[in-house]
């Protein structure tokens, strides 16, 4: 194994490929090697993080932080934080910033009552939130949300699934 003092992961899932991915890993890892930093730091692609919607996203370990919506422009901040800099905050996702306070209320708001509601009713919901039907889809994609035909000819169900209310504690 190659032990560095820090590992960056940056997602080259579909989507975050389609923002950018590809450019912003290949010149993170080319600035870690100007800079003589790759003993220090390794720079790998991964799949999904289950953010697509802000990537490109990077993931440092073992800082346990996760970067998004990160663009070439950013590397040199990117850079300066796995030097040993600070952490570049208006990239970090946390619990409590916009997007995660976003997703968790509508999480919160989709199980009162139970987890599974009529898909107008969830897409409603969804919208009343700030999300589309796009992001909908990406969910259901990524397992946050499941789409059922309704039982016996009914109307079709959006369920929030046991990973959406693990990941969202709800």
């Amino acid at each position: 194994m190659y032990w560095t003092k820090r590992h960056a992961l940056v997602c080259t899932a579909v989507h975050c490929q389609q923002k950018g991915a590809m450019d912003v890993a290949g010149l993170l890892r080319l600035a870690v090697l100007r800079q003589g930093l790759d003993t220090e730091i390794l720079v790998n692609n991964c799949g999904t993080i289950d953010l697509c919607d802000i990537g490109p996203n990077v993931v440092v370990y073992p800082d346990n932080v996760i970067l998004r919506g990160v663009t070439k422009q950013d590397i040199p901040d990117i850079v300066a934080y796995l030097r040993g800099g600070p952490v570049v905050e208006r990239l970090t996702l946390g619990a409590d910033t916009p997007e995660e306070r976003q997703r968790r209320a509508l999480y919160a708001d989709a199980v009162v009552g139970e987890a599974t509601r009529p898909t107008p009713e969830f897409l409603a919901l969804a919208a009343r939130h700030g999300f589309d039907d796009a992001w909908i889809a990406e969910q259901q994609r990524r397992g946050f949300v499941a789409r059922k035909p309704g039982a016996d000819g009914g109307d079709e169900t959006i369920t929030v699934t046991k990973k959406a209310r693990a990941r969202y504690s709800v």
